[in-house]
C-alpha cells in the first residue's frame, strides 16, 4: 500500500514537470522558428520592391559615361557624402563594383564603373539599361534618396564633331570642321 501511494505521488508529480517541459520546448521551438524567419525577412534585399521618389537635393551632378563594354556613373555632391551608392538589387550583397562607399567621411565625390554584363544591367538588343540608387544613410532608405535611370544606347551610332583651328603664315586662321562616327564594337 505504501509502495502504491508513493507511486501515485510521484505520478502526480512527474506528469506536470513533463507536460512543463514540453510547454517549455514547444515555445523555445516557436522563438526559434519566428527568429530564423525574422532573420530571413531581414536579410532580403527588398530594393526590387519599392519605389524611391527621386530627389535631386545635396547632389550637384550626377554623370553617366557609356564605354564600349561598361557604365561609369561619377556621384559629386554638395556637402561631405557619407551614404552609398549602388545598382539596384546589389545592396544586400554589398561589394563592388555594384556597391561603393565613400574613400573618406569628407568625400564630395563617388565613381562607380562596371561591365555591361556586370550589376543586374538589362540588355534590350543594343540598349542597356540599369538604376542606381544614392542612399544618404549607410543603413537606412530615407526621403532624401535618389535613384537614377541608366541608359547606355548602341543602336545608333555616334557623330562627333571636331573642330580645330589653323594659321599659316600667308593666310587668315581658317575654321576646320570634321565629322566623326563611332561605333561600339
Amino acid at each position: 500500500q505504501d509502495l502504491s501511494d508513493e507511486i501515485v505521488k510521484m505520478r502526480a508529480i512527474i506528469l506536470p514537470i513533463s507536460i512543463l517541459c514540453l510547454l517549455v520546448l514547444n515555445v523555445s521551438s516557436d522563438d526559434k522558428n519566428k527568429e530564423q524567419s525574422n532573420a530571413e525577412i531581414w536579410q532580403q534585399d527588398l530594393s526590387d520592391t519599392f519605389k524611391i521618389e527621386g530627389s535631386d537635393q545635396g547632389i550637384q551632378k550626377v554623370n553617366l559615361k557609356c564605354g564600349s563594354n561598361s557604365m561609369n556613373v561619377m556621384l559629386e555632391t554638395e556637402k561631405p557624402f557619407s551614404g552609398v551608392m549602388y545598382t539596384r538589387g546589389s545592396f544586400y550583397k554589398q561589394s563592388e563594383p555594384c556597391f561603393v562607399k565613400p574613400s573618406t567621411q569628407t568625400s564630395r565625390t563617388l565613381e562607380m564603373n562596371f561591365q555591361l554584363d556586370q550589376c543586374q544591367t538589362l540588355k534590350d538588343g543594343e540598349l542597356y539599361s540599369n538604376i542606381v540608387v544614392i542612399q544618404n544613410d549607410p543603413e537606412l532608405i530615407t526621403p532624401g534618396d535618389s535613384a537614377f535611370s541608366l541608359e547606355c544606347d548602341f543602336r545608333q551610332p555616334r557623330n562627333l564633331d571636331v573642330e580645330a583651328n589653323m594659321q599659316t603664315r600667308d593666310r587668315h586662321p581658317q575654321k576646320l570642321r570634321g565629322t566623326n562616327t563611332h561605333h561600339r564594337q
